[in-house]
């Protein structure tokens, strides 16, 4: 479902009728969301695809980023996604830089996790709940990578790689609405902690 200004919805009516977590709003009409246009955009651009959809999603795309003002740590890492991808590299790098110096002054990254208490958790995140530099600059040619020094990624690095769990595997910080929540989002977690160290060796 595509709206007439380009974007997608993060969620839509259908996912009333089935079980969801309890903190997700469900509208009759949603409007648009970066987080969601923006993961769908990032890949396809990245991969060079041309279709007449990408370029009205470019364009809400733009729009939305240019318009981010105070936000949350999952909308900046979607826009990163999404400027890492994005063609016109001059205006990319423009809105990186605005958005890094935003992600200081909001506090939204853990630049000292012996230090949480330095970090503002947005609005119904779970406690810990954190967002480090990695968490941003997933990778070390990411546009994100220039907001931070080395010690700050480092630091954020090797605690990733300390909250490895005997298993193998990596935990959810977020909330746990269900018992099946950890299950279904853990792989996911873990495969991003893997190819995040693996990118940064």
């Amino acid at each position: 479902m595509t709206t007439p200004d380009g974007g997608v919805p993060a969620v839509l009516p259908s996912l009333r009728a089935y079980p969801h977590p309890p903190f997700l709003p469900i509208a009759d009409d949603p409007p648009a969301e970066l987080l969601a246009t923006g993961q769908i955009a990032a890949p396809l651009l990245a991969a060079g695809v041309r279709h007449p959809w990408l370029d009205g999603a470019r364009r809400f795309c733009r729009t939305a980023i240019e318009a981010i003002g105070t936000t949350h740590p999952y909308e900046v890492i979607t826009a990163v996604g999404y400027l890492d991808a994005e063609p016109d590299r001059a205006w990319a790098t423009r809105q990186a830089a605005r958005l890094g110096e935003s992600v200081r002054e909001q506090r939204l990254v853990l630049l000292d996790p012996e230090h949480p208490e330095q970090v503002r958790l947005a609005p119904g995140y779970a406690p810990g709940e954190f967002h480090l530099p990695h968490d941003y600059a997933s990778r070390p040619d990411s546009l994100a990578r220039a907001w931070f020094t080395p010690a700050e990624l480092d630091r954020g690095l090797a605690h990733l790689r300390s909250r490895q769990l005997p298993d193998g595997g990596w935990p959810i910080t977020w909330a746990r609405w269900s018992p099946a929540t950890e299950h279904e989002a853990r792989p996911g977690v873990t495969l991003a902690a893997l190819l995040t160290l693996r990118a940064h060796s």
